[in-house]
């Protein structure tokens, strides 16, 4: 029941003059608004709910006013033939209601850019500097009882930006007006710290980009909207260590004791903490203990039953990595309670594994977390379909001659499991707020990798946050089991989390955990390899050891053994691919296209070691350069590899009877393969980022000598020598001037004479005249 007083003058006004006559005369009978009130649902909770028809209103209490809440938006629908599905996140806003005068009540954005503590008289610099924008206007339609009451459907209905689609989420799915006639709100729920709006919008659009779009000219999505209160302590946050790779988030700190302004980036983690003092002081003892709050992640019941272990299985093998950091039963997956009604998993509380019904071959696990100090509320990991296709095309290439089970089309429900297992427990590693570690592979020697003992104890790389897929580099003889084949939770990733979220007991702010947990960090570091962190994501640097899908410390070493199983399996691959029903042959066409990518990214591994540069952060307190020049020796060993495997026509590839049922012209397809690596060697990029280790005056002379050391040469070598002669061409025209053009103009000229001088080979005077031509210009 509402009480009428409660309603507001403009309520009260209604009420009053909305009577007709006859009624007005009896003051005893209750008035049709009087009625109408007393016929609302009243729902009580962080906000309380109240629905009269399509009308809803929420009364907030006045202890919330200027809280924070952060709010995401997720899709509960999705229209068919676009890149978005159900439980997707839309958006995200932290925000908090403020209210203006006695009738207005404002919801603004809180952009986390600058900020400075209310005691600082730098602060009212700050804050006049930073104001927040004001996404949503409401009327106070009541106040009483502690709590501001007012109409949120139109907050909700229209078409909001910031509370709903962005603008270019709007024009990537090609939405333009929206339809208000067909559009409601589902429903809304509220919880003690959160609160569920449930919308279905529709836009008018005039794209074909998805089928509702072409058909109709309208656009329906779902969409849940959740408002969820953050801590009005925030947690502490832990400070970014480049060492050890998180996610972060960051602003600016200012404050009165400031000389410079001081940037505060802080690494996104989730909140584990002793349930009380007794239990920390076990920890301080060595003794495991069990959170607070687990993490808890639920598996949506769109997921085939038969994969649901396996994913479970992903989420629970992270628990030995928080028994490190001091937990027990820190994090554990469940499914998800189909039969109880109270639970819905786009309710912010819960964090989901979302099955999508999608053709995408990927994966991926975002978090949702704090901005004020890094702290991850929940996590939606988005699991694809079809991502079963990529790790099965991955798994036969790469392990294909080490493990029977993979030379077939459909793999049998452990080995697929084992696989989905294993990409469950990569897409975990991102919400526990770990980034990838590109450089943990490059740690472990060549020759361990083909040890069986070795593997089966330490696996192929440290961290299963690398994209250091199966063992490509062991060999039949070498017996290696899956044990050694696939990629688990390693040295590095046990580190890193204990360096996330082991509490620091001492440290009463964030500059004194950052001190107190540096005591542990360096020597721990110094101590043991394996824990390095290799950045291939930020780092700037050409780092041969940060690279994806590569394994071992030597490129080279691993690619050529890598090459002996692709050589192998291509004798096979009919065998491996048959299906009866395959009629077209597009089992083998496909695995074949995956045998070539293979190739490639061998052949690119190697390229990069040409001008590597190796960095490695150091504190101010330790010795030695960050960054160093890849041995020239090394860098001489990749040109040689190139020279051997790509220069040197790989007629490997094309060799075998079955390509020409696949292919129409297998020598051209083999010319575009090699013309794509050669592009590469002779490239603007790898011309100028050639160090004095192995200058471009020694490496280009070498380069060109090796393509044109015949006077006859091959259809092959012939689409590597235009491809070639055409990149240097360009790099004139792009840099006129610098030593790397120096030498591209001397190489070219001695080139010119050269080929001039052979009258026979139109090829050869073709490629003379066009040289010349560029000189000329020149």
């Amino acid at each position: 029941m509402i009480d009428l007083r409660n309603l507001g003058i403009a309520a009260i006004a209604v009420a009053t003059f909305g009577m007709p006559c006859s009624a007005r005369k009896n003051t005893k009978q209750p008035t049709p608004a009087t009625s109408v009130q007393a016929k609302a649902k009243i729902t009580k909770g962080l906000f309380d709910v109240s629905q009269s028809g399509n009308d809803w209103s929420f009364s907030i209490p006045d202890s919330l006013l200027n809280r924070e809440f952060l709010v995401t938006v997720r899709f509960t629908s999705t229209p068919g033939g676009t890149d978005k599905y159900g439980g997707e996140l839309a958006n995200q806003q932290t925000v908090y209601f403020q209210k203006v005068g006695t009738d207005k009540l404002l919801l603004r954005s809180r952009l986390l850019i600058n900020t400075a503590d209310s005691v600082d008289k730098i602060n009212r610099a700050v804050v006049i500097s930073n104001s927040d924008p004001i996404i949503a206007t409401l009327k106070i339609d009541g106040q009483s009882n502690g709590k501001i009451t007012a109409k949120v459907s139109p907050l909700f209905l229209d078409d909001n930006s910031a509370l709903g689609i962005p603008r270019a989420l709007k024009a990537q799915l090609g939405l333009q007006a929206m339809l208000p006639g067909s559009s409601y709100i589902e429903s809304i729920k509220t919880f003690p710290m959160n609160t569920e709006i449930r919308t279905v919008k529709t836009w008018a659009s005039s794209t074909t980009a998805n089928a509702s779009a072409a058909f109709t000219g309208k656009v329906t999505v779902g969409l849940n909207t959740s408002f969820v209160l953050l801590p009005k302590v925030p947690m502490q946050r832990r400070l970014f260590d480049p060492r050890v790779g998180y996610f972060t988030d960051d602003f600016t700190l200012f404050s009165d004791n400031q000389q410079r302004v001081e940037p505060k980036r802080f690494i996104t983690r989730w909140r584990l903490e002793p349930k009380d003092s007794a239990d920390a002081e076990l920890m301080k003892r060595g003794i495991l203990v069990e959170p607070r709050k687990p993490i808890v992640y639920y598996i949506d019941p769109a997921t085939p039953k038969q994969w649901r272990p396996y994913l479970i299985q992903g989420v629970n093998d992270w628990q030995k990595a928080f028994e490190q950091a001091g937990f027990k039963n820190a994090i554990m997956a469940k499914e998800w309670p189909e039969n109880d009604s109270t639970m819905s998993m786009e309710d912010a509380r819960y964090s989901c594994i979302r099955y999508l019904a999608s053709p995408i071959e990927n994966a991926y696990g975002p978090n949702v977390h704090d901005p004020r100090s890094g702290e991850i509320l929940e996590s939606h990991i988005c699991w694809y379909h079809n991502v079963m296709t990529l790790v099965h095309d991955w798994y036969m290439i790469q392990a294909g001659t080490l493990d029977e089970a993979a030379q077939k089309m459909k793999y049998d429900t452990d080995l697929m499991g084992q696989l989905i297992r294993f990409v469950s427990s990569h897409e975990v590693g991102h919400t526990l707020g770990l980034r990838h570690n590109f450089g943990s592979s490059s740690t472990v020697p060549v020759d361990s990798l083909r040890s069986r003992s070795f593997v089966i104890e330490h696996g192929h790389t440290p961290s299963i946050m690398d994209y250091a897929r199966f063992n490509y580099v062991a060999q039949p003889e070498d017996s290696i089991p899956r044990a050694g084949i696939f990629p688990r939770i390693g040295d590095y990733d046990c580190w890193a989390i204990e360096w996330g979220y082991k509490p620091m007991f001492e440290a009463y702010d964030d500059i004194s955990d950052h001190w107190e947990l540096e005591k542990i960090t360096s020597q721990r570091l110094a101590n043991n390899r394996r824990l390095w962190f290799g950045d291939g994501e930020t780092n700037r640097t050409n780092d041969a050891r940060c690279q994806t899908e590569d394994l071992g410390d030597d490129a080279m070493k691993a690619s050529y053994y890598g090459m002996l199983n692709l050589k192998r399996e291509l004798k096979v691959l009919p065998e491996w691919t048959y299906q009866s029903g395959d009629i077209y042959g597009s089992n083998l066409s496909s695995v074949y296209t995956q045998v070539i990518n293979q190739y490639m990214r061998y052949c690119m591994h190697v390229m990069r070691n040409l001008g590597g540069v190796y960095y490695d952060y150091k504190t101010v307190d330790e010795a030695g350069s960050m960054y160093t020049d890849e041995p020239r020796a090394k860098q001489e060993r990749a040109f040689k590899f190139l020279c051997d495997n790509v220069i040197a026509a790989p007629q490997w590839l094309i060799d075998q009877p079955y390509i020409s049922r696949i292919l129409p012209s297998p020598q051209d397809y083999l010319n575009r393969i090699g013309t794509r690596i050669v592009s590469n060697m002779s490239s603007a990029g790898t011309l100028r980022r050639l160090t004095s280790t192995y200058p471009v005056s020694d490496y280009l002379p070498a380069l060109v000598n090796q393509l044109f050391a015949t006077a006859e040469p091959s259809a092959y070598l012939r689409a590597l020598q235009n491809e070639t002669v055409e990149n240097l061409i360009a790099y004139l025209r792009t840099y006129p001037t610098g030593d790397v053009t120096s030498t591209v103009y001397q190489q070219l000229t001695k080139l010119q004479r050269k080929l001039d001088a052979n009258k026979a080979n139109a090829h050869y005077q073709s490629l003379a005249h066009k040289i010349a031509c560029a000189l000329v210009v020149k």
